[in-house]
């Protein structure tokens, strides 16, 4: 019978160190990797999956609001269900997302775990990020609608419109929550321990993924407006890069930001929700 003290301090470790934690320490050693994933990290397998990935959020929610603008017969009417297009986005995401990590042999709700062994760590340097993702997230959008169009208030006019109540008590929900799950993982935790892994310049792993989530934006929703176009593609990036290269230099932070970004987008629900009461 073993004794307590004897305990293999490694396994000690292991049994502290969260599942995302984990998985980018085995991204990055290259090694204990099962015959499917040494399959689907070869260039016909991840590369091509994960390339496919980085764009399936920009289609998704074009082809999502095409579905919408047929059945209420106007395209310039769908815009204002880009929160729908975007749940049903998420949900197909986290389908990927759910096959993918389970081919790889990891299980997806497990990257959804803190890690213990540096859970006060964590949460110090998440509040830090936190009051940095201030002025972050809010003076990009300030400073491109001034710029752009001479008003603040002119994108969440065109964005913003009533839909129905009962619609909203439903995304109330379903918007934050799948957001959570399928956004973040999709580009931070499946692409970009694979693109650290295939690419030679490593601040492409960081870089793309970023890109990725900040342009996908410009078809959330897709008004056929240059300006409009160029507002959404640009306003979310320095959040991006933020939460990017956080993630990148700390994967342990990812369930934190995944919350917050969760929380955040409730709010944005919450403002629909404002606007049907008008």
């Amino acid at each position: 019978m073993q004794n307590k003290d004897d305990t293999n301090p490694d396994q000690e470790k292991a049994g502290q160190e969260s599942a995302i934690g984990h998985l980018y320490r085995q991204n990055a050693e290259g090694g204990g990797l099962s015959s499917s994933d040494q399959l689907s990290d070869s260039p016909t397998g991840s590369g091509t999956i994960s390339y496919f990935l980085l764009a399936s959020r920009l289609l998704l929610f074009v082809v999502f609001q095409a579905i919408i603008a047929l059945a209420v017969n106007s395209w310039e009417a769908s815009q204002k269900y880009w929160l729908l297009t975007a749940t049903l986005t998420n949900i197909v995401s986290i389908t990927f997302l759910y096959i993918l990590f389970k081919r790889d042999g990891v299980s997806f709700f497990k990257i959804f775990s803190f890690n213990r062994a540096g859970l006060k760590k964590d949460l110090i340097i998440f509040a830090g990020l936190v009051v940095l993702s201030v002025p972050v997230v809010i003076a990009p959008g300030y400073l491109l609608s001034i710029t752009l169009w001479g008003d603040p208030d002119v994108p969440a006019t065109m964005m913003f419109g009533p839909i129905e109540k009962w619609l909203i008590y439903i995304l109330l929900i379903a918007f934050p929550l799948t957001i959570t799950f399928a956004e973040l993982a999709t580009y931070f935790v499946y692409v970009m321990p694979k693109l650290k892994k295939t690419l030679k310049v490593r601040w492409f792993a960081i870089m793309l993924p970023v890109l990725f989530l900040s342009v996908q934006h410009c078809t959330l929703p897709f008004i056929p407006d240059l300006n409009f176009i160029l507002y959404r593609g640009l306003v979310f990036l320095p959040f991006a890069i933020l939460i990017g290269v956080s993630i990148y230099y700390r994967p342990t932070l990812f369930i934190y930001l995944a919350i917050l970004h969760g929380i955040l987008d409730f709010g944005t629900v919450l403002m629909f929700l404002q606007e049907s009461w008008q």
